[in-house]
């Protein structure tokens, strides 16, 4: 059956903590913004290597993934987070020092024109923009919202369930052993104790 894309909610975020090949360690994912829009573009590239008049090789370069955000405006604390910089809960004050961005790791939810939901765990990010513009109130309805754009690359940690290679993101399908909220409960771990119990799970009802 055709279908497209149309839908998207609970946009998440984390800090990445530490990432090496045998470790991969987030903060407790939080809520990032209201998503109006994400759009994925994926760099990458081939070459063509000729020998004896013919072209005999073809080459590819994979470079970083990025994704275009369009969300509500975020709380100041969130931007703190994703800024590297100081926010005072006593004073309800955000303070704009020099930026320190850590990496961060972005989830969501896509939804298909079929109903079916899709979570998503996008692993090491760096983020930009989410410049605010404020605008006079006038008679009209208008208001503004925030652009971002999220420059994604692979882990250095490397994944045993899949076959020892790093990630730039990882995918599932709702409805399975995973439930949404174990999934977004902490970034998703497809080595991790949810993943192993999901499997054996799954792997006793086929059994049965």
């Amino acid at each position: 059956m055709f279908k497209n894309l149309r839908g998207i909610r609970r946009l998440t975020i984390a800090e990445l903590l530490k990432d090496d090949e045998t470790t991969l360690e987030y903060d407790t994912p939080v809520r990032f913004a209201g998503a109006r829009e994400i759009g994925q573009e994926s760099e990458e590239s081939t070459g063509t290597e000729y020998y004896d008049n013919i072209a005999d090789i073809v080459t590819e370069a994979e470079g970083a993934d990025t994704y275009k955000l369009v969300t509500s405006v975020i709380e100041d604390v969130i931007r703190a987070k994703i800024e590297g910089r100081k926010y005072d809960e006593e004073l309800g004050a955000f303070s704009g020092t020099p930026k320190k961005k850590p990496y961060v790791a972005l989830g969501f939810i896509g939804t298909d024109t079929n109903g079916a939901d899709y979570y998503y765990w996008v692993y090491k990010n760096k983020l930009t923009g989410g410049n605010e513009t404020h605008k006079t109130k006038d008679n009209g309805t208008e208001s503004t919202n925030l652009e971002w754009e999220a420059t994604s690359i692979y882990t250095a940690h490397r994944f045993g369930s899949e076959n020892n290679e790093p990630m730039k993101y990882y995918k599932m399908k709702a409805g399975g052993p995973v439930t949404e909220e174990k999934f977004f409960e902490k970034v998703f771990d497809p080595d991790g104790q949810t993943a192993k119990e999901a499997r054996a799970k799954k792997s006793a009802n086929t059994t049965k």
